[in-house]
């Protein structure tokens, strides 16, 4: 009879351990896949941000300006010392448009001015910023930095995949997020212990674990005044 209870107690006791092992494989699959994949995600951010960065200072500064292009050597003073070059004006004021390094960082507007030089310095009109080529170089730049910091646990060398989804390049002067860029990636992993419950529970799709990520870069330029910087308004859910 004794005997009979033990024999009935050890096979209840097998299934039960089973149970209790295979619960806690589980949970430490979970941990570690999940741990996995909130530090791709991390790496990931990491990426979207060079990227959109990057893309965001590629905009070049651009301004209005108007020049009083001066005088011009086009007359004879006759005085004691006879016949001396005298300057007359050579034209009314006029407005340029080009970018601000090179009218006026490098004095660039001097070629405008005439032969005895421009009058005054110019009086900016205008700024702003312009993503060239319809956002080409923008566009560009995020793709170099964001494979520069793609996480290693993405590459599709260990089983992952990544790729931006999409570049936007908000260069619209009345768009409340202009100037800037929106660069929205995505990637997966493939996980390393979880796979095991496809087994177990065929459809669940435990294979890979997918990431999207959205990251907003601004670029800035001095308002007419000089001193202040205008910013793009945040784009809610895209840090």
């Amino acid at each position: 009879m004794v005997r009979r209870l033990l024999n009935d107690q050890r096979g209840s006791i097998l299934p039960m351990f089973a149970v209790v092992f295979t619960v806690a494989f589980m949970v430490a699959a979970v941990a570690v896949d999940f741990g996995r994949y909130v530090v791709a995600g991390e790496k990931l951010k990491t990426a979207s941000e060079a990227a959109a960065t990057a893309a965001a200072y590629s905009a070049k500064r651009y301004v209005r300006i108007k020049i009083d292009p001066g005088r011009n050597h086009d007359c004879c003073d006759d005085g004691r010392d006879g016949c001396r070059p005298c300057c007359r004006k050579c034209g009314d004021p006029f407005e340029v448009v080009g970018r601000e390094d090179d009218l006026i960082d490098r004095k660039g507007y001097r070629r405008y001015c005439c032969s005895c030089g421009c009058r005054g310095t110019p009086v900016i009109l205008d700024r702003w910023v312009k993503y060239e080529d319809g956002g080409s170089d923008a566009v560009a730049a995020a793709e170099m930095f964001f494979y520069l910091n793609k996480p290693r646990e993405m590459d599709p060398s260990a089983g992952g995949k990544l790729q931006i989804s999409s570049v936007s390049v908000r260069e619209n002067r009345s768009d409340p997020l202009y100037p800037s860029v929106i660069v929205r990636t995505e990637g997966r992993i493939k996980t390393l212990m979880m796979d095991f419950m496809d087994e177990l529970y065929p459809g669940t799709d435990l294979l890979s674990l997918e990431v999207s990520r959205c990251s907003q870069g601004g670029a800035f330029y001095y308002d007419l005044n000089g001193k202040w910087h205008r910013a793009a308004k945040s784009l809610e859910g895209c840090d």
